[in-house]
């Protein structure tokens, strides 16, 4: 009577094609969910200026607070009348960033994510995403449209 099983060689193999399958999956999975963090962000960044472009409609000005965090627009004035609740922190966790209008720019606004690294990267640019490393990068929301971010395929 012999024994039914696996052999040592089988298992090494059927081991070995798992390591294959994980080192070619994992990095995609990674950059699949830094990928879906930047959309979810870019989302709320643009409904959080969606709500603002209203209050400028009816104001004739943005929200004048102090540059700084964006829960400074959690007033009663603004939430829950222009926007049910207020996205304040980015999908990495940090808090968005609000610059309203001055004495000469009453309507112009500014929001920023730092992205991944939760660092202002300075003056920035619209980039195109090429690899996990640029998930590092600013996202800028100004006026009704990105100003800084990845570049969107057309």
């Amino acid at each position: 009577m012999q024994k039914k099983g696996f052999t040592l060689i089988e298992l090494l193999i059927v081991v070995a094609i798992i390591g294959i399958i994980a080192t070619i999956a994992i990095p995609n999975l990674m950059i699949a969910m830094q990928k879906g963090k930047q959309k979810a962000t870019m989302s709320d960044m643009q409904s959080i200026g969606n709500a603002i472009e209203i209050y400028v409609t009816d104001w004739v000005f943005a929200p004048l607070v102090a540059a700084g965090p964006v829960t400074s627009l959690q007033q009663g004035w603004f939430q829950p009348f222009y926007i049910k609740i207020l996205p304040t922190r980015d999908s990495w966790g940090t808090l968005f960033q609000y610059t309203g209008g001055d004495m000469t720019n009453l309507d112009q606004y500014t929001l920023e994510s730092y992205g991944r690294d939760h660092f202002d990267s300075g003056p920035d640019v619209l980039y195109e995403v090429r690899s996990l490393i640029d998930f590092n990068n600013d996202i800028m929301y100004s006026n009704g449209h990105f100003t800084v971010g990845p570049m969107v395929k057309r």
